[in-house]
């Protein structure tokens, strides 16, 4: 069970078989807006923090350029490239992309809230409101990115079978997730910020989320037990969830205590490539069959 801001109860449930952790029952679809307004702390991002907003907007930054890099051993970039980027929020990502090469940057997401008050900063993006169903007509995606977005997912399967239409035999798609089989979770139990309820549907561990893909027609290269999130960023927001804090409300005055934690934790949490600390990495390719 876990709390959403309205002190709601969501509940939680186990599949016996493959392990996946699915919220049930889900929140009607046509209600999820109510979930994702323009105070929703991942579209406000350095916002949030007041006059701490450039330390916040340096960090989004250093995760972008890890989300860069990653992208780049993965998969060679040219201005003849195709990068999607699913549920992508406030682009800064595709920001970031683009200023290290040229190539077409598409960013699709159910709403424009993360940046249609600063659209002539992503001008050389193509950003899109919609679902993944419409891409269908599009050219193949060379690299498809996906931080943080199928753990809200209420069609993963469709929606992976369903990407197969925009790829080729060689695209690379990225996902990153929580992973519920991790130090945090069980660390924080009900008050895992990885449930946050009730946006994410499911909560993924390696067996179960490689299970999807393969079901899906995703052959997969890799799983790295770890993201290009800084682990104390769940540690954090658990003991937040634990104080029942207003996630609506500036951050300001908690920057400090927020520092000083991450500061303390960061040489447990640098084990993360040993021992998963709270997120996964996937990249997979289609598989031959298709």
């Amino acid at each position: 069970m876990m709390s959403a801001p309205s002190a709601v109860q969501y509940n939680f449930d186990r599949c016996n078989d493959c392990g996946l952790v699915f919220l049930n029952p889900r929140v009607a679809e046509s209600e999820l807006s109510h979930f994702y307004t323009e105070s929703y702390l991942p579209y406000r991002i350095e916002e949030a923090w007041g006059r701490y907003a450039s330390f916040v907007k340096k960090d989004q930054q250093n995760i972008d350029n890890a989300r860069v890099k990653l992208v780049q051993r993965n998969h060679p970039i040219s201005a003849n490239s195709r990068i999607l980027d699913v549920g992508c929020g406030k682009p800064t990502f595709l920001a970031s992309l683009s200023k290290t090469c040229n190539a077409h940057f598409i960013g699709l997401d159910f709403s424009a809230e993360g940046w249609i008050n600063d659209a002539h900063a992503y001008a050389n993006l193509e950003l899109r409101t919609g679902e993944i169903g419409d891409l269908t007509d599009d050219k193949a995606m060379d690299v498809i990115t996906m931080w943080h977005y199928l753990e809200h997912d209420y069609n993963p399967q469709k929606h992976l079978k369903q990407l197969l239409k925009v790829a080729h035999s060689n695209t690379k798609l990225i996902v990153e997730v929580p992973n519920f089989d991790s130090y945090t979770r069980r660390r924080f139990g009900k008050n895992w910020s990885g449930y946050h309820t009730p946006r994410h549907t499911a909560l993924y561990s390696p067996n179960n989320i490689a299970l999807l893909l393969e079901n899906s027609g995703w052959t997969v290269n890799s799983i790295q037990t770890h993201g290009t999130l800084d682990p104390y960023t769940l540690h954090w927001m658990s003991k937040m969830e634990q104080q029942q804090i207003d996630w609506t409300a500036s951050m300001e005055g908690r920057f400090v205590k927020f520092v000083m934690g991450m500061m303390w934790w960061w040489p447990f949490y640098k084990l993360q490539k040993v021992k998963s600390m709270g997120f996964m990495t996937v990249v997979a390719t289609p598989s031959k069959a298709n």
